[in-house]
């Protein structure tokens, strides 16, 4: 049997603007997986139970990563693959190394597992706030980039208006 329409549909309109694509904000406690890494370390020095703890956190983070962030995993992988990301790695590992070479010169290493949970604690912490700070950053600046395209894509009111009214009377 063949349907046919009776009421005349109009074709979906194009979209304004360039399809840009979408970042959602990565929630906080996603980047405590990274900053466990970051301070592996110190969690295996800290426990004989150090590679256990980093072998379950890593099987955590791709889990998650994979069900419950699967929309936000671009906006993590645009955060992880950045430029300024690159730099903060960097130089985290200057503040680890830098923190233990001072330890050492004035005679405080950190030898016991104590010392070792301490510096692990410190660099989970100063990545998770550095990542969000970056995160944060990124957003606003993919924000402002979409509003400049937006405002770009928009033609002015009266030109608006003279488009309109050519429409109009080619139809």
């Amino acid at each position: 049997m063949a349907h046919t329409l009776t009421r005349h549909q109009a074709a979906p309109a194009a979209p304004a603007t360039p399809a840009t694509p979408e970042f959602k904000a990565v929630p906080v406690w996603f980047f405590a997986f990274e900053g466990l890494m970051g301070a592996s370390y110190d969690v295996v020095k800290s426990s004989h139970y150090g590679w256990t703890v980093l072998a379950v956190g890593l099987a955590v983070n791709l889990v998650l990563a994979r069900t419950v962030l699967r929309g936000r995993l671009k906006t993590a992988k645009a955060i992880l693959k950045g430029k300024r990301t690159r730099l903060l790695a960097i130089g985290l590992i200057a503040l680890r190394v830098g923190l233990h070479a001072v330890l050492g010169v004035i005679g405080m290493q950190a030898t016991s597992p104590v010392a070792h949970t301490c510096f692990a604690v410190l660099m989970c912490a100063a990545t998770v706030g550095l990542l969000a700070f970056d995160q944060k950053v990124m957003l606003r600046a993919l924000d402002a980039q979409a509003a400049q395209a937006t405002e770009a894509a928009e033609p002015a009111p009266a030109e608006a208006t003279e488009a309109t009214e050519a429409t109009e009377a080619a139809a």
